[in-house]
């Protein structure tokens, strides 16, 4: 499916990172896939990263993190916009300099110019930042569209937005966050999970500008994790730890969340079967994350990539 896509867009590329082979992966997969590549620098790291990846044997070299958009097609116009400041870098025990950015540019395809927007917004902190985050990027899209004609105004918009439906940073929100999961019920807080609209005002923001994520996205998790794994309880007192442990399984318990969305504005979603490329014989299909993907015997990512195809020209 990869090497037919027109657009990809990345979040969380290295760049000179041990945990990641000390190579420069948004170049590694523009080379691979034979596509142009634009990547944004969101952080120089000043450690090797979390977890298990702060004890791999080595140096970083050059110590990039950012995003990426891939495309085969032409592009021009290529924009790094940074997003309003929530996070302390110096916080937790992956430090680093910078913060969050989205990276915007415009594509030709089929004779139609598309304006690509691509971001990631933080995770360890609120809903409201997140708001504010993606309604600068969105903010940033309008004001390269002013001066386009009503041709030129097709857009997307997607990428990792951390929608958790949770605040996040400290120990009194931990604890928090940590009761609201072990009290609800697990048909409640999975519908929690994977319908956040409502808790997270960055999907609003989209309605707000005049995008549609309906037909881009199904309602699958995009990611998960066991809650005795959350950076979270790092924070918790020793008291509040063993309550954990006795109110979840010892394998811990399962959260599926849906983090990452794809949006767009003046562009038509195609559904399964409707349309058949004549370049490529590649028959369109329904929106849907693509859930499973592994790589010897270990998941591809911590996220699962969405996709999706698009009605151009008079199709």
């Amino acid at each position: 499916m990869l090497r037919f896509a027109d657009l990809l867009l990345l979040n969380e590329l290295d760049d000179g990172m041990v945990r990641s082979g000390n190579v420069n992966v948004a170049l590694e997969l523009s080379q691979a896939l034979e596509a142009h590549t634009v990547f944004g620098v969101e952080y120089l790291e000043l450690t090797k990263g979390t977890a298990q990846e702060a004890t791999l044997p080595g140096e970083n070299s050059r110590a990039l993190h950012g995003n990426a958009i891939l495309t085969r097609n032409d592009f021009s116009n290529t924009k790094i916009v940074q997003l309003p400041r929530c996070e302390n870098n110096f916080e937790s025990k992956e430090r680093r300099i910078g913060g969050r950015i989205g990276i915007l540019l415009d594509i030709e395809i089929a004779g139609i110019t598309l304006t690509v927007g691509n971001t990631h917004l933080d995770v360890v902190n609120t809903p409201r930042c997140r708001g504010r985050q993606l309604r600068g990027m969105l903010e940033a899209v309008e004001e390269r569209l002013r001066a386009k004609t009503a041709e030129g105004r097709a857009v997307i918009v997607g990428g990792d937005f951390n929608t958790h439906t949770f605040a996040r940073g400290n120990r009194l929100r931990a604890m928090r966050n940590t009761a609201i999961i072990l009290n609800s019920g697990r048909r409640s807080l999975a519908s929690r999970l994977r319908q956040p609209e409502i808790r997270e005002p960055a999907i609003q923001e989209f309605k707000n500008f005049g995008y549609t994520t309906e037909g881009f996205n199904d309602r699958k998790a995009t990611s998960r994790t066991i809650v005795s794994n959350l950076d979270d309880t790092a924070r918790l007192p020793r008291s509040v730890k063993w309550w954990i442990n006795r109110r979840i399984p010892r394998e811990g318990l399962l959260l599926e969340f849906r983090l990452d969305w794809m949006a767009a504005r003046g562009l038509r979603p195609l559904i399964a079967g409707e349309i058949v490329d004549e370049q490529t014989g590649v028959v369109s299909v329904n929106a849907q994350t693509i859930q499973g993907l592994t790589t010897n015997g270990m998941p591809l990512s911590d996220h699962d990539p969405i996709v999706f195809d698009v009605a151009l020209g008079r199709q």
